[in-house]
């Protein structure tokens, strides 16, 4: 295998100066990104039985199953 001398790498200030400008630019959208996201994840008014309502999935599984309560949760009369 031949061997050779190892190739020297230059930076300039221009080089560092565009890397700064890219991370900075970066960062700006990252925050712009994030504070869309939680101006859009926060309801306006929320409603306060939101807690007590089923959730979605939850409507229909105890009629796929075909179990009483009783029998789901294990008392037995």
């Amino acid at each position: 295998m031949l061997r050779r001398k190892p190739t020297a790498i230059t930076l300039t200030s221009e080089d560092v100066a565009a890397f700064e400008d890219s991370r900075i630019a970066k960062a700006q959208g990252a925050a712009a990104e994030n504070a869309r996201m939680n101006k859009d994840a926060q309801p306006a008014d929320p409603d306060p039985n939101d807690e007590l309502r089923p959730l979605p999935g939850d409507k229909g599984k105890a009629l796929r199953t075909g179990q009483t309560r009783d029998e789901r949760i294990g008392v037995s009369r």
